[in-house]
């Protein structure tokens, strides 16, 4: 089990985290939560840099959350892969967070 980090904060539950991509916001800053397998949450800002959709609102396929408006899908480092290979973004690529589970809860440096 990790310990807390400074900066470091709890996020949500495995539990909701399996269940379904979690949108969290931390100090005016969003982030999704998912896990990418059963035992490693993934945590990454909470914007598709090309529609500006809340990646919070795709879900999960293969361990990369799916953007729900382009289909736009990001690993839990933040890269992205877009249908056809087009890569065409509008703002910034989401940043990925150091995340890790300790007892039933998500927490991640922010």
């Amino acid at each position: 089990m990790k310990q807390a980090l400074p900066g470091s904060r709890a996020l949500c539950t495995v539990s909701a985290a399996l269940e379904a991509p979690q949108r969290v916001v931390c100090d005016g800053r969003a982030v999704v939560v998912w896990m990418v397998e059963d035992d490693r949450p993934a945590v990454i800002d909470d914007r598709c840099p090309h529609g500006n959709a809340r990646l919070s609102d795709g879900y999960v396929l293969y361990g990369r959350i799916v953007c729900p408006l382009h289909m736009w899908t990001f690993g839990a480092d933040g890269r992205p892969q877009a249908p056809g290979g087009r890569m065409e973004a509008a703002g910034p690529m989401p940043q990925s967070h150091e995340s890790w589970i300790s007892g039933d809860e998500v927490w991640a440096r922010i």
